[in-house]
Parts: structure tokens; C-alpha cells; sequence
């Protein structure tokens, strides 16, 4: 009977200690991950005729430059993500804005949410991701509403201008950083040929 309860305080003392020192490791993570070097489209280039047409230069260092996302193209991002003890995931997210295309002011805006999940990081601790595939941005989108008793169907045209594109990174103890106002100019292949064709 004494062996047996020595046994049975050995093994509680034995269980507590071992999940004491768990939870110990989990209070330790607290160093929240890092996104640095973030490129949207990076060396991205359009054909018009036998003209090509760069978009954005990966040799553009400036940290007050604007990458350019062009619709209908795949958006892609290359970033590097580290942390101490072990990444979880990314995602990307941009809010963009369409408006009547016919100029109807009684036809509300829209906002079409773009958020997507990055893929290839889980439990790495320092790694950079090269055209990690994220989204479609469309030019035009269809909505429906209702006017009276009627459904109306509305073509939106996306709003061509600077928005606020937001990178945001989690570790697997769940701390997080994030990059809030990353620039990014959406605009269609028309305006850009318009602003680039001719320049050398």
C-alpha cells in the first residue's frame, strides 16, 4: 500500500511538473512576427504591339514607391516573414471601390472586399515568398438591387486611383504584426497603356 502511494504522489507531482513547464513555453512566445521587403506584382510587364510595357521595376529601392495592380492580371506578393519560434500565416487584404459606371447618383457605391489567405509558411521561421499567388482584381462587377418592386441589375466600374492594401502575419503562439498602409494604384490596361506608351 506504501509503494502504491508513493507511486500515485509520484505520478501527480511528475504530471503537474510536466504541464508547469509547458505552459511555461507557451507564456515565453510573446515576440511577435515581422513582414519586411513587401512587393506587389514585382517586375510585372504588358504587351502593347511590340512595345513592353514594365509596371513595377524590382530595382525601384525607394520606400515611397506605389506598385501598380492592373485588372484582370493576377495580383502576386512577394514578402519575407520571420519569427522566433515559427510562422503560422499571411493574408492580404484590399478593399476596392466601384462606382456607377452611367454616373446615376442614386446609385450607391460599392466596396468589394478582396481577402485571401497566403499559402507555403507554416513553421518556417524566416522565409520569402516569390509570387505567391492572391487575386483577380475585376474592372466591372454586376450588382443587383432593388428599386421599388423591380430588381435593377447595375454595372459598377472599379474607382482608378491609390488604395491602402493590408499585410498582416500571425505566428503559431498567435501573435501577429501587420503592415496597414501599404500603397498599391489599381487601374485597367487602357489608362496604363494611355500613361506609359511613348515614354522611354
Amino acid at each position: 500500500m506504501r509503494n502504491f502511494c508513493l507511486f500515485l504522489v509520484s505520478l501527480i507531482l511528475l504530471t503537474g511538473l510536466y504541464f508547469s513547464s509547458c505552459a511555461k513555453v507557451e507564456d515565453d512566445e510573446t515576440e511577435p512576427p515581422t513582414i519586411s521587403d513587401v512587393r506587389i506584382n514585382k517586375n510585372d510587364t504588358l504587351m502593347y504591339g511590340n512595345l513592353v510595357v514594365k509596371i513595377n521595376d524590382s530595382l525601384n529601392t525607394n520606400p515611397n514607391r506605389i506598385d501598380t495592380v492592373i485588372t484582370k492580371k493576377w495580383m502576386y506578393i512577394y514578402a519575407r516573414f520571420t519569427d522566433n519560434e515559427g510562422l503560422s500565416t499571411f493574408k492580404v487584404e484590399i478593399n476596392p471601390e466601384y462606382k456607377d459606371k452611367r454616373g446615376r447618383e442614386s446609385v450607391k457605391d460599392s466596396i468589394m472586399p478582396v481577402i485571401k489567405l497566403g499559402q507555403m509558411i507554416f513553421n518556417q521561421k524566416d522565409i520569402t515568398v516569390y509570387r505567391n499567388r492572391l487575386a483577380q482584381i475585376p474592372d466591372t462587377i454586376t450588382r443587383t438591387r432593388k428599386d421599388g418592386e423591380k430588381l435593377v441589375m447595375d454595372t459598377l466600374v472599379l474607382t482608378q486611383k491609390i488604395y491602402d492594401m493590408k499585410v498582416a502575419v500571425i505566428d503559431k503562439a498567435g501573435n501577429g504584426d501587420s503592415i496597414i498602409d501599404y500603397k498599391v494604384v489599381l487601374m485597367n490596361r487602357k489608362t496604363l497603356y494611355d500613361v506609359r506608351v511613348g515614354q522611354k
